[in-house]
């Protein structure tokens, strides 16, 4: 390898590399938590709608609301998910 190619190498590298470490975003949040519960209602929940997002500490609680009940995905910074369902 030349040397130019060498250095360019690294610094694409290193610049992709930052972008995993980056603070999750409230859309990112928001995106992953919709995935969750759609997975998790597969259809049986009626119609779902975001009713909030906050971020406390190093997770993001994303609440939905249904006919039935509400939902809240708690979203960690590594991806991971979890949903708590509770009756109105």
């Amino acid at each position: 390898m030349t040397r130019s190619f060498r250095g360019a190498f690294i610094i694409v590298f290193c610049g992709s590399l930052g972008g995993c470490f980056a603070p999750m975003t409230t859309r990112e949040a928001q995106s992953i938590a919709n995935q969750r519960l759609t997975q998790f209602c597969n259809t049986r929940c009626g119609a779902v709608k975001m009713a909030g997002t906050q971020k406390i500490a190093n997770r993001w609680l994303v609440d939905f609301e249904a006919p039935r009940q509400k939902f809240t995905v708690t979203v960690e910074n590594d991806g991971n998910s979890h949903v708590d369902i509770w009756d109105k």
